[in-house]
């Protein structure tokens, strides 16, 4: 690309310095010779002009004593050479007869075909002076009709123009070799450009190549501020966002497989059970006592309500993620909510021997929120801390306000969670003493819809740091609800 891109380069530059070359010579060229015409007709003007009367005087008043009009007016001629600009090399005058153009004398020999008869001659030989010149010629001319002692004579001015092809010729010299330093120059730019230029493409290319391999941790240097600088950074910025996307990507690929790994090995235990239990029922049918066949349906139909359990979960967490779980916002009473939680679990906590304690104020106002699923948070976090709490333990249920948000705080004595596996605790189906936890009836799901109600709620629930034994886990709530947008959202 490199090759490619400097050769692309070195063709411009010299396309550029070539074209801008033969624009200005052909310009100066052009110009040079336009001045030099224009010049020598403003100079026979002003010759035969108000100027010099005394020189048109002498070349048309004839003396007593001539004999030969014609030497005398190339006599007056060579006196006035000066003004005509006539140096016999390039330039030269000669008197011509007036009827039929034949050359009479001059400031040099005349040719052997005699003078060329020019258009300006033959204006002259109608008796008007002939001022005309082109371009393109090889020569310039004037040609001026005069009468002299009864005869008719014309004045004619030839310049060769070798003066301006001398000057063309050098100008030429010298736009040659400008053009040929231009040439070196536009080169060395060129090579300055790939430097400033080629140099930073080639390094992208070199890291959108790497990117393509798989290798997005190189980040290139930024040298400078214009577009290619400013497209360094976004390819920086997007090698970024792709190695977090492809992390991301990899982590939910994981929390796949282990999320399905997770389902096959909690509904293989319940359906190992159900077999098991199954199978010995029927091989035994008629010979084991009704007390045992019905202590064996009876765990059939705990499996059986356990895969349920984990089942409808799997389900309420497939509606969450699908967005398919709408929330219906309502206003309720958030201080009668905790204490109809404080009632259901009142019977199961003194099961276990647990004192259970209810503190909150008079005040607390309505929230706008979904109380069914709110409801179903507070019992999780309650319901986990009786059933990891051993009995006769105490249980502190206490929710306020602050500000425009009311929390509710669950505090236990219980078991308590290792400090390593705190972050983990709303994971999928994550236990800290799974067979404990199996043993109790949990799933591994319940924090994680817990957390996923209060999200989409735009709430909170976290663990509280604390000294004593046992956990303490608070959940908070918008006293003014989610956002509509919120609300619906996947």
């Amino acid at each position: 690309m490199r090759k490619s891109l400097h050769i692309k380069l070195v063709l411009i530059m010299v396309l550029l310095i070539v074209s801008l070359m033969v624009v200005v010579g052909a310009f100066l060229m052009n110009s040079v010779t336009g001045y030099y015409i224009n010049d020598f007709y403003q100079q026979i003007a002003d010759a035969f002009g108000p100027d010099n009367v005394d020189f048109v005087r002498n070349l048309e008043t004839a003396t007593q004593e001539e004999e030969d009009g014609a030497e005398m007016v190339e006599t007056v001629l060579s006196a006035y050479a000066g003004i005509l600009g006539v140096d016999r090399r390039n330039r030269n005058f000669f008197v011509l007869d007036g009827a039929t153009g034949r050359c009479l004398g001059g400031s040099a020999p005349a040719p052997e075909a005699g003078v060329t008869v020019t258009p300006n001659i033959s204006e002259a030989l109608l008796g008007r002076p002939g001022f005309d010149s082109s371009v393109t010629a090889d020569y310039m001319d004037a040609a001026i009709p005069i009468t002299r002692g009864g005869e008719s004579y014309i004045v004619y001015i030839l310049d060769s123009r070798e003066t301006a092809r001398q000057l063309n010729a050098s100008m030429f010299s010298l736009i040659l070799e400008a053009l040929a330093l231009g040439l070196i120059i536009s080169v060395l730019l060129s090579f300055l450009l790939a430097k400033t230029m080629v140099d930073p493409i080639q390094r992208l290319t070199d890291g959108i190549e790497e990117v393509a391999r798989g290798d997005f941790s190189r980040k290139l240097e930024v040298t400078s501020g214009d577009e290619i600088g400013q497209l360094t950074e976004s390819f920086n910025t997007m090698a970024q966002r792709l190695e977090a996307t492809i992390d991301e990507l990899e982590k939910a690929e994981q929390e796949r497989k282990d999320f399905v790994a997770n389902v096959s090995h909690e509904l293989r235990t319940p359906l190992t059970n159900i077999r098991s239990y199954a199978e010995t029922l029927d091989d035994g049918v008629g010979d084991l006592p009704g007390e045992m066949e019905h202590k064996f349906l009876g765990v059939i139909l705990n499996e059986s309500d356990r895969m349920a359990h984990i089942l409808q979960d799997l389900l309420t967490l497939s509606r969450f993620d699908s967005g398919r779980s709408e929330l219906h916002l309502a206003w309720f009473p958030f201080a009668q909510a905790v204490d109809d939680t404080y009632q259901a679990i009142l019977m199961d906590a003194q099961n276990h021997a647990h004192t259970v304690e209810l503190a909150m104020p008079d005040d607390l106002p309505q929230v706008r929120a979904d109380r069914e699923r709110i409801m179903q948070v507070m019992m999780n976090i309650v319901s986990n801390a009786i059933k990891y709490t051993p009995d006769g333990g105490r249980i502190v249920i206490s929710a306020g306000r602050a500000g425009e948000r009311v929390w509710m705080e669950v505090d236990d004595n219980g078991i308590g969670i290792p400090q390593g596996d705190r972050d983990r605790i709303f994971e999928r189906f994550y236990r800290v003493d799974k067979a404990r936890s199996r043993q109790s009836g949990g799933t591994g799901l319940g924090l994680s819809i817990a957390q996923e109600i209060m999200l989409r709620h735009q709430g909170a629930l976290y663990l509280v740091d604390k000294e004593d034994p046992g956990l303490t886990i608070c959940m908070e709530l918008p006293v003014a609800g989610p956002g509509e947008e919120a609300a619906h959202e996947g």
